[in-house]
């Protein structure tokens, strides 16, 4: 690593040439593209002048076609260029600076020239922006020099195609670090993409060796592509060297997508199996299907500019699609990639390794989109919207936990979640937690942006090693001096992230007593007011009702002064039974609720309000086993999350009831959750530090105070 960033420095500090005419946030617009036209001049360098030559050749003579066959066999790449330029001999001719660049650039081959414009702004504006304004400013020879100069060599010999991806990643975090864009968004720690790449491969590695073996890889945010190349250098090189890989994947951000690009271009691999665009919008690789899928999608990023799009498709085709079970809060669409993902799952086989914070954990209530997504990916036995049929995927193998501080633009915690939809008999209906948030497992580095640690090789070893074994593991650690055992590895049911969301209700309690403050809120009230009011437009009809209304009002104020000699009243339905005696009349039902509104004042002591007070049930023992239930206090309405394996009526005598014995459930409002509340899980008790040990640091700090304040007064 300590190459890399010594090329990328150096790389980086060609910016000091640019400095007073460009500002921070534009330097990527001269370094990035050049350190990609020094690595393509690098490639091409032996045999360029046999390519100007065959140019030369068969230009006239040769269909377009069979020209450009002719121009990569004598590249021996699949790119070229066949103007009589390199970035060397441009140097050389000061005078025609532009002109020759010009040339240059117009005479690499039709792949090369498309990963350029992803610089340039596009086809309408052509390639000159890449040097048009260095030039005016009189900067692009210093440029180009700084580029060709000795003191960094970027031919194949000297810097590998991996090491030299790496070096573009480096460059692109320091960019996004100088414009306060996310780093990490663009950059995963290569440690973690080499961890990720064991964990994907560690099931198949006997089926991987066969002879004959193809395998396809996908990244739906692949970024400058190093997951897809770590993970075909990966299997190449540790299990089947004759294994047929091919890569596919699709960015977003131009610029990543030019490098991933030309990198896959640089080592002969299909570069067309690379697609710019936005994934969830514009899936350029629809319909097709992956043996194995991994990435580092945006996660904290709102999806707010596709939210029309996605919830459109979900609406339309439901589970024919990619998000019929739902989709996230549109403050993270990190679960939207996931779905995506899924929806290219190979029916005979493919795993997912994909990396999330914690929201997809345990984000979201029982019946809402989080939730939901998590029953359809690990609950066969989902089932959504009151449909019958089961609707889930056994997908969900493992999650792994990943200590804090990894990553260049975040210190969270951070998860590598493993789908597969071929799992293992003894996995199926399993889930596989593993906590290796443990200093055992990384190591120190110098920090980089937010990231101070980075998992060590052991670490990565022993991870695998543990996903691969699948049971229950511990492992012993030091800290402060002194040895303990902690839980590394845990296996839980599916039904074990599986709750049912109860709603508990207790009873509405009014307690009536007139006072002046309750008249005038019963004025104030809006059904009170409307008596007094009329709908009618001719003036006579109008004035007739307000004056019945205004009647009515003044009755039901005389009833009510009536009931003042009362007192305090503590039962709704005694209540109203005065009331209809000083009214008269039995109240219209359709004002009951004004009445309790205004005159009625929550107290815990008074009994059940009933809906019809003039028809109260009567009825014994515990209101939770009454067959007609009393008003709900929506003020005390609560809900219970009860694991799905423990008995829900049991759960409420003894949960519940003992705090709340007037309480009942509804169980129509009943709500199926998931969650998986890792950190829980492995929750570790650490007891408080002795009570004596604290006053002893105390009273050594106060001896401490002391002589310091000697100290003081003696110097003054």
């Amino acid at each position: 690593m300590e190459k890399h960033n010594q090329f990328a420095d150096f790389i980086w500090g060609i910016k000091d040439c640019i400095r007073d005419e460009y500002k921070e946030k534009e330097y990527e617009d001269v370094i990035l593209p050049f350190t990609l036209l020094r690595r393509i001049d690098c490639v091409l360098e032996a045999t360029h002048e046999k390519v100007v030559q065959t140019f030369e050749k068969y230009k006239t003579a040769a269909t377009p076609e069979v020209l450009d066959q002719l121009l990569r066999k004598a590249s021996g790449q699949n790119f070229y260029n066949v103007s009589a330029f390199t970035l060397v001999k441009i140097t050389k001719d000061e005078g025609n600076l532009g002109e020759n660049f010009d040339a240059y650039l117009l005479g690499f081959s039709e792949n090369i020239k498309d990963i350029l414009l992803n610089f340039s702004g596009g086809p309408e504006k052509g390639l000159a922006p890449i040097y048009e304004t260095l030039l005016r400013k009189n900067l692009l020879l210093n440029v180009t020099k700084e580029f060709v100069s000795t003191k960094i060599d970027l031919h194949p010999d000297k810097v590998s195609n991996h090491d030299m991806g790496t070096i573009f990643e480096i460059l692109i975090r320091k960019s996004k670090e100088t414009s306060n864009e996310k780093a990490g968004q663009f950059f995963t720690p290569r440690e973690i993409v080499k961890l990720m790449v064991n964990l994907v491969f560690s099931q198949d590695t006997i089926e991987l060796k066969k002879a004959g073996k193809l395998v396809s890889i996908y990244d739906p945010c692949c970024g400058t592509g190093g997951m897809l190349t770590t993970a075909k250098d990966y299997l190449q090189q540790t299990i089947n060297p004759k294994l047929d890989v091919f890569l596919f994947g699709q960015e977003i951000n131009e610029q990543t997508y030019a490098i991933a690009k030309s990198d896959l271009l640089m080592k002969g691999e299909d570069a067309e199996n690379i697609k710019h665009g936005n994934t969830i919008t514009k899936d350029d690789l629809k319909g097709k299907t992956f043996n194995y899928m991994l990435t580092n999608p945006p996660f904290g990023d709102d999806w707010k500019n596709m939210r029309e799009f996605v919830e459109g498709e979900e609406t339309e085709k439901g589970f024919s699609g990619r998000f019929g079970a739902g989709t996230p809060d549109v403050s993270d669409g990190s679960f939207l990639f996931l779905q995506h993902m899924i929806s290219k799952m190979n029916p005979q086989g493919s795993t997912i390794g994909i990396v999330f914070n914690g929201s997809p954990l345990f984000n979201g209530d029982a019946g809402g989109g989080w939730s939901n997504i998590r029953g359809w990916i690990m609950d066969n036995d989902y089932k959504d919207k009151g449909i019958g049929h089961p609707l889930g995927n056994d997908l969900l193998d493992a999650i792994i936990a990943l200590p804090k501080d990894l990553f260049y633009g975040t210190g969270i915690g951070t998860y590598i979640w493993i789908l597969n939809n071929n799992k293992p008999k003894n996995r199926k209906g399993k889930v596989q937690l593993i906590n290796s948030i443990h200093p055992k497992f990384t190591k120190k580095i110098k920090s980089l942006g937010k990231k101070q640690y980075e998992v060590s090789n052991t670490g990565i070893e022993l991870i695998t090693a543990v996903y691969k074994a699948y049971k229950d593991h511990n492992i012993e650690i030091e800290e402060e001096g002194k040895k303990r055992t902690v839980e590394l590895s845990k296996i839980y049911d599916v039904n074990d992230f599986k709750y049912t969301k109860v709603t508990v209700e207790r009873p509405l309690r009014l307690a009536f007593e007139i006072t002046d403050e309750k008249i005038a809120a019963l004025k104030e009230h809006s059904k009170f007011k409307e008596f007094a009011t009329s709908k009618k437009k001719e003036k006579t009809a109008a004035a007739a009702d307000i004056k019945k209304g205004i009647a009515i009002q003044e009755n039901i104020l005389k009833a009510v002064e009536i009931l003042r000699s009362e007192g305090r009243i503590m039962n709704d339905a005694l209540f109203f039974e005065q009331f209809k005696i000083a009214l008269g009349a039995e109240p219209n039902k359709g004002l009951l609720k004004m009445y309790r509104d205004s005159l009625g004042e929550r107290h815990e002591l008074a009994e059940p309000v009933f809906e019809n007070p003039f028809d109260v049930p009567k009825q014994k023992g515990r209101i939770c086993d009454w067959k007609q239930k009393p008003l709900s206090d929506t003020e005390l309405r609560d809900s219970e999350k009860i694991e799905w394996k423990q008995d829900i009526d049991k759960y409420f005598e003894t949960e519940v009831l003992v705090f709340a014995p007037d309480a009942w459930m509804d169980r129509e409002k009943d709500k199926i959750g998931y969650e998986i509340p890792l950190t829980k899980n492995f929750y570790e008790y650490k007891p408080l530090r002795d009570l004596n040990l604290i006053m002893e640091d105390i009273e050594e700090l106060e001896e401490q105070t002391e002589i310091l304040l000697d100290e003081i007064k003696e110097e003054a």
